[in-house]
């Protein structure tokens, strides 16, 4: 991962770290700042943020940005059910991956930030949960997949996706050596083979 190219870049990701680390009461202003390359006591964050919770929120907003734009690649896809089953899965491992920090602040660190916990609730997690099972229902329609409950079918993908990756969030580490393609491939295999038609 290439270090950001601008002091507000700079900033947001070093905030994210801490926060991901440290938790978000225990990182200060001055901890950011000398984390990004400035002054401890120099208020240079204050001209990209205007307070700390705002920079919780840009990493909020930005994962849920994310998220959107996998919902919209989701509607848009057109490939073969069997391809892209295992592209919905790659492409959720992927931007959970790229989100482990905020994982971490996400399980940890909202319970006093209400609007935002209801934010990334929606936008994360209920609307992808809609979004797959949107997918699922457009597949069973054109006779691809067999009928199914395409609401619990997606919560079981998108749940067991998401706790793949919190698990390794929260640990620091995988809780069973698998790789995102064994991962995505026996996902793919048992969508497949659980719903395709004459199964």
């Amino acid at each position: 991962m290439k270090p950001p190219s601008t002091g507000r870049e700079r900033i947001l990701h070093e905030a994210v770290r801490l926060f991901a680390e440290r938790g978000y009461d225990r990182t200060s202003v001055p901890d950011i700042q000398e984390a990004a390359g400035l002054s401890r006591g120099s208020g240079a964050l204050y001209k990209h943020f205007p307070s700390k919770e705002a920079l919780l929120s840009a990493a909020i907003e930005r994962f849920v940005g994310q998220a959107r734009d996998g919902r919209a690649e989701l509607g848009d896809m057109t490939l073969p059910v069997d391809e892209g089953s295992r592209r919905l899965v790659e492409g959720m491992l992927e931007r959970l991956g790229a989100n482990r920090d905020v994982l971490r602040i996400l399980w940890r660190d909202l319970e006093h930030f209400p609007e935002m916990k209801a934010l990334a609730r929606g936008e994360i997690m209920q609307r992808t949960y809609l979004a797959v099972s949107n997918w699922l229902q457009e597949n069973q329609r054109q006779g691809k997949l067999r009928p199914h409950d395409s609401e619990a079918t997606a919560a079981v993908i998108v749940g067991s996706v998401a706790m793949f990756r919190v698990f390794e969030a929260i640990w620091g580490e995988r809780a069973i050596n698998i790789s995102d393609e064994r991962f995505a491939s026996a996902w793919s295999d048992l969508l497949l083979q659980g719903l395709r038609p004459g199964t």
